[in-house]
């Protein structure tokens, strides 16, 4: 996401989920930056000035952070990718399982930047309502063993 002879404002890198006491994965995560931030907000760290010129929006309930990034991601602010895990947490938070409220703001940060991109979210999100929706019937010795080697949320 870096060009040549341009400044980094954001550099990121890998976060570990904690699935449970024996259980931790690195995911990948495969997003267009244009409307999804590409990396976890707990390993990112950004420049100081546009933390304080790019106020978080707290009309967002859950998704500020993304706001944010996105925003400054749009306005060509430049991110560099780190191959090291930086944060280490507990993988279900609140922004762990679908919600309407996760999909209202999403929604809300999409329209803002480019409508077209509502249609491979909205797919997105579909997916994982299902994903969820298995993981909630399954064994948790199950859940946790094909979460950890399938790279699953």
């Amino acid at each position: 996401m870096q060009q040549k002879n341009l400044p980094v404002s954001a550099i990121y890198g890998d976060t570990m989920f904690c699935l449970s006491e024996n259980h931790t994965k690195i995911p990948r995560i495969k997003s267009n930056p244009s409307y999804r931030m590409p990396f976890c907000h707990q390993s990112v760290f950004v420049k100081t000035a546009l933390l304080k010129q790019h106020h978080f929006d707290t009309s967002f309930k859950i998704c500020a952070d993304n706001a944010f990034f996105t925003t400054i991601y749009n306005q060509g602010e430049q991110f560099c990718y780190i191959d090291m895990v930086v944060s280490v947490y507990d993988a279900y938070g609140l922004s762990s399982k679908p919600s309407w409220q996760y999909f209202k703001d999403e929604v809300r940060i999409i329209s803002r930047h480019n409508i077209l991109h509502l249609i491979p979210f909205c797919f997105k999100y579909l997916s994982m309502v299902t994903k969820f929706s298995i993981k909630s019937i399954l064994p948790s010795k199950l859940r946790l063993k094909i979460q950890s080697v399938y790279n699953a949320k």
